[in-house]
């Protein structure tokens, strides 16, 4: 038997009441748009209503195959807030006389319908079109409201019209399916009363076709349920797998619409997307994961698809289903809750990216959701972007190490690290082979003579600003493909996430001819059908702009091509790519050996984790009189052993590390670490502390042209003291 509570514990408890934070009360009501186009509401009606390709309905059928009334190809509008319907009428009225029809009229000309979409109270799920006014139209635009004609075409086809019925139950009950997979951490009743809650309402007529909106109410979440902290190793996985299947998803969607469209400017849309989409989905994984930037990527990636689909859709009635409706409507609905903040709780699921390519086909045959690695014949053929050198066939046989591109003197270019004696004949094969993949790519093109020179500067400019003209490092004594943590890959750094499919992963780490014939590939792609295109060489500059615009676009893709003349945030590389572009203009491109360590003696900045830099480099003087603290081992081993710190370099001399730490202009802490491996020390130049990777990983954006490795200090001693 329950006691009965205090009367004054009552009020404490009423009082507590008062002051503590309401959680998961909070409920706010979603609006999302619900839009039937005119092409998908034609092909319903045309479905249901009328027969054959030239979409007729025979309303008078005369048994003695006298009379005949015949409506046919209609056509949707928007009059007046209402729906329109023109189609072309034709009548033949007769009587059958002593065997013989004997003809009264004979008729040719349009009906008109205007008439209300509605739902009834006993069907909420279900639209129907309300007729509130029709009349005939001669082909003389005579108006016929009244006579034996007119009341047998309106005896017959207001009944047509009112058997369409538009039936959203398959929509909604798609979207009450979808909803609870982005929401879990909502309980199992709040879903509920969520799909509930879910209705049609505000329908009207607008130009472009019915729209109405879907309402429901959803509670919001407090964050502190949930609280931030760092990854496992498994869900790390997790989340991997959960990018890549979205990554997946959206690019087997963008090659299922390119298929169904034979019209090139719908298809180069799809590519832009495809293209922009990978380029941002880089920039999201290095960002905090704590707001989910993938998620938004993700979200805001379909939001720029969807206007493509629709204008296919309306090209190829085939795709113009209730289906791609049920997708448009899905995808407003994550973009609007995903707007509304983290208090809603949104996440994507697996589940729910395979709910969402249901809705694009249900009869698949491969896994949409397959993030596939190898080469895909698909994407050349839809695309016609075939990366691939047309001047040398490559094979499937895995020829490594035997190397494939030599130079002149029979040294081959593949795994060559020169030393500073070798560095000048290094250099001199290396432009070699630049300017050799400029004449092969450039044939392909119709660029002028001009253009052609731009390009031919362009290329050597890009390899140095990207990697020095080197394809290898070393690391851990061993010659490794120069690769930075994103992906980016070689001398011409090709990004081999947002080229998936287009490129051999192989031979872009391991074959540098392939590698300069690829990224000359995709730099001709966006010098051509960007650069030129929108006419970047018309603005301030002259036709040098052509270079910066399709330096903007390669470092961040199509949609960055006036980067150079409008952004702020990459400033500073679009205006370190030009100086090496007006170097190569004044025929100083070997000037690159400066990067390497040679003639102005300065240490390299390393773009990825695990550079040597070359030893015999003489430091270079610094004009700066404050010279920066540096600490040591036993600052390194006071720090929190799991506190992170960034990696930016590693050398191998001490005198090396400290000039590199001398010339950087961020202040800080920077720390050398000695680290012996196989009786060789390296030095590790290593800067701050933080006590989460998250904020050692947004703050390595300070150093993002070296591409800093976040390591945490017990990694970095452990890794020591293993040795």
């Amino acid at each position: 038997m329950l006691k009965k509570i205090p009367r004054s514990l009552n009020r404490w408890a009423i009082a507590l009441l008062l002051f503590l934070p309401v959680q998961l009360l909070q409920a706010e009501t979603i609006i999302v748009p619900l839009k039937i186009d005119f092409p998908l509401l034609h092909q319903l009606i045309v479905t249901q209503l009328f027969k054959g390709n030239s979409a007729s309905a025979e309303l008078l059928h005369d048994p003695s195959g006298c009379s005949k009334i015949v409506l046919s190809n209609p056509h949707l509008s928007e009059f007046k807030r209402h729906l329109k319907i023109n189609a072309r009428l034709t009548a033949k009225l007769a009587v059958k006389m002593l065997g013989k029809c004997t003809l009264l009229l004979n008729w040719d000309g349009y009906a008109q319908i205007i008439s209300d979409p509605v739902i009834k109270k006993n069907s909420p799920q279900q639209i129907y079109l309300q007729i509130i006014d029709s009349h005939l139209i001669s082909l003389e635009n005579k108006m016929l409201t009244s006579g034996a004609l007119w009341e047998q075409a309106k005896k017959h086809f207001h009944p047509l019209l009112n058997r369409f019925q538009l039936d959203l139950a398959p929509t909604i009950n798609e979207l009450k399916t979808l909803l609870p997979l982005f929401m879990p951490h909502h309980t199992h009743a709040q879903v509920n009363d969520m799909l509930t809650s879910l209705r049609i309402a505000d329908m009207q007529i607008t130009a472009d076709g019915i729209q109405s909106n879907l309402a429901f109410k959803v509670e919001t979440i407090d964050q502190k349920n949930f609280p931030e902290h760092a990854l496992t190793e498994k869900e790390q996985a997790q989340w991997q797998e959960k990018w890549q299947s979205m990554d997946a998803l959206l690019t087997h969607t963008i090659k299922l619409y390119a298929g169904a469209t034979e019209l090139q400017e719908l298809r180069l849309a799809l590519f832009d997307i495809l293209l922009d989409a990978r380029y941002q989905l880089q920039e999201a994984l290095q960002q905090d994961q704590s707001d989910d930037p993938v998620r938004h990527w993700f979200i805001n990636s379909w939001s720029q698809l969807i206007p493509v689909l629709k204008q296919i859709s309306i090209k190829n009635p085939k795709y113009a289903s209730l289906s791609l409706m049920t997708l448009i409507t899905a995808s407003d609905a994550l973009q609007t809750l995903d707007k509304l903040g983290p208090t809603f709780g949104l996440d994507i699921s697996i589940d729910g990216l395979r709910r969402l390519a249901r809705m694009l086909n249900d009869t698949q045959v491969s896994d949409p959701l397959k993030y596939d690695e190898a080469l895909d014949p698909e994407l050349f053929r839809l695309f016609q972007f075939n990366l691939i050198s047309t001047e040398k066939k490559y094979s499937n046989i895995n020829l490594w190490p035997i190397s494939s591109a030599f130079v002149a003197n029979s040294r081959p270019l593949n795994r060559w690290i020169p030393d500073r004696q070798g560095l000048n004949d290094y250099l001199l094969n290396i432009r070699k082979l630049l300017l050799k993949t400029v004449r092969q790519t450039a044939i392909k093109s119709d660029l002028t003579s001009a253009q052609q020179d731009v390009f031919k500067k362009l290329v050597m400019a890009t390899a140095w600003q990207e990697s020095c003209w080197r394809q290898y490092i070393v690391k851990k004594n061993k010659i490794v493909p120069l690769r930075s943590s994103t992906g980016d890959t070689g001398i011409m750094q090709v990004n081999e996430k947002v080229w998936r499919g287009f490129v051999d992963r192989h031979k872009l780490r391991w074959d540098i001819e392939y590698n300069v014939q690829t990224g000359s590939n995709i730099l001709l792609n966006y010098l051509t059908r960007y650069a030129i295109k929108k006419a970047e060489h018309k603005q301030r500059g002259g036709i040098d702009n052509l270079a910066r615009a399709t330096y903007s676009a390669y470092n961040g893709g199509p949609a960055q091509v006036s980067r150079y003349r409008t952004g702020r945030q990459y400033i500073k590389v679009d205006q370190a790519f030009y100086q090496k572009y007006l170097a190569v203009k004044q025929g100083n491109e070997l000037k690159v050996a400066e990067c390497l360590g040679q003639k102005s003696g300065r240490i390299p900045t390393p773009p990825s984790k695990g550079f040597i830099a070359i030893e015999s480099a003489k430091p270079q003087k610094t004009t700066d009189t404050k010279k920066k603290l540096i600490h040591y081992e036993k600052w390194i081993n006071q720090q929190p052993k799991k506190y992170f710190t960034q990696q930016i370099g590693v050398f191998s001399s001490k005198k090396a590390a400290i000039n590199f730490i001398q010339q950087q202009s961020i202040p800080g802490n920077y720390a050398v670490y000695q680290q012996q491996k196989n009786r060789r020390s390296h030095y590790l130049v290593i800067y701050g502390h933080y006590s989460t990777r998250q904020r050692a990983k947004k703050e390595s954006a300070r150093f993002k042209l070296i591409k800093p490795w976040i390591r945490s200090f017990k990694d970095l001693i452990w890794n020591e003291k293993k040795q």
